[in-house]
């Protein structure tokens, strides 16, 4: 089986003659009119590692295998939708085919008919497929099976694409393992690079601020503490909510960037309120990604002995749905808050079904219920 792209890159290319074969591969039965060009990257981790685990030749040996197996249920597939639409079923089906591997995905190039490679066809061609891979395979003598959630990105146009296959493969996700190329998701990941680059430079020029709203007790109208509140202050765009910028910031590190910003700001602020004698506590707001920030509250720990200001002026709040993630790396970061000295505040309170019993489980000293009730 080759293990190098050189030829796929060059059927890849664009050609302006009709051509009844496309160069590099292979074809089990006639010349092909009207082509149909399928590109399809497929990513299985259990094919990763076969040498480690067994030995020898086990990675080459189990490309082959897995190269066989989508060779004859492309075959079967071909055949039968041959049959289903009126073809002698005794016809070798026009299509030519070549499975690579390049890294760790496996590169699958298709021409056929576009009579048999159409729209109606594609998923059920795709399902034989994925079919084919969960099934067991021979490794080094033994029946095993391969990860049973395989990716795949694929392509279908006048031309071999492999790029636009991987760019739709890196969409795929556990629920959705199956992605095609859509112009619209470049479009959409040009927009959003566009953002992040905004929102980087915007951190950089200092356009994120923080404004603070106060707690007041009822009681007596007196001030209690108050909340960090972040804020972009667009050069074009003017003012803009958090809902404008955190969904994507949230999605990569910027929001850790945007969370230290808002941390800093927050301690200038209780500089300014010390020499003022009048001390509140200031709550801020932590994501997911913060969570995951191996020295999140040391640093901050740090940031208040510079000023002489206690650790309990700073009140740590996570949502309920960042709440229920990982409970080791909740643990970890629950143990630091406590260490530290900080208090912790459950936001969202009621949106996520963690109940009565989850808030026995964590240290929090204040939660806050959601609007919506």
């Amino acid at each position: 089986m080759p293990t190098t792209t050189n030829c796929l890159q060059t059927s890849a290319k664009k050609s302006h003659k009709p051509r009844a074969r496309a160069p590099g591969l292979q074809s089990p039965g006639a010349d092909i009119k009207g082509e149909a060009f399928l590109s399809l990257a497929l990513k299985c981790h259990g094919l990763l590692g076969a040498d480690i685990l067994f030995g020898g030749k086990a990675q080459d040996d189990l490309y082959t295998t897995v190269s066989k197996r989508l060779q004859r249920s492309l075959l079967c597939a071909f055949k039968e939708l041959a049959a289903d639409r009126g073809a002698n079923p005794k016809a070798k089906p026009a299509f030519q085919y070549q499975v690579s591997k390049q890294t760790d995905l496996l590169l699958l190039s298709l021409v056929a008919t576009k009579t048999l490679l159409d729209e109606d066809s594609l998923q059920a061609l795709i399902d034989r497929l994925i079919a084919a891979l969960k099934k067991p395979m021979k490794i080094s003598g033994q029946a095993l099976m391969l990860e049973a959630d395989p990716r795949i990105g694929y392509h279908l146009g006048h031309e071999l694409a492999f790029d636009k296959a991987a760019f739709a493969l890196a969409r795929t996700s556990l629920h959705s393992p199956v992605q095609r190329y859509d112009l619209r998701h470049r479009r959409l990941r040009l927009a959003r690079m566009k953002r992040e680059t905004e929102i980087r430079d915007g951190l950089r020029r200092g356009e994120f601020v923080s404004y603070f709203q106060p707690k007041i007790d009822p009681r007596n109208n007196q001030v209690v503490g108050g909340e960090a509140l972040v804020r972009w202050k667009h050069p074009e765009k003017g003012l803009l909510m958090p809902k404008d910028f955190l969904g994507i910031a949230e999605e990569s590190s910027l929001i850790c960037d945007i969370s230290q910003t808002v941390a800093r700001q927050t301690i200038a602020l209780l500089v300014r309120l010390k020499r003022k004698a009048k001390e509140v506590p200031i709550a801020i707001n932590l994501s997911e990604q913060d969570l995951k920030v191996p020295d999140l509250i040391e640093q901050a720990s740090r940031q208040l002995e510079k000023y002489n200001l206690s650790p309990d002026l700073i009140n740590l709040e996570v949502s309920e749905r960042v709440a229920l993630i990982n409970e080791e790396e909740l643990s970890d970061f629950m143990s630091a808050v406590q260490k530290a000295g900080f208090s912790l505040a459950l936001d969202d309170f009621g949106t996520a079904y963690s109940g009565l019993l989850r808030l026995l489980q964590l240290p929090i000293s204040e939660i806050k219920v959601d609007r919506l009730f």
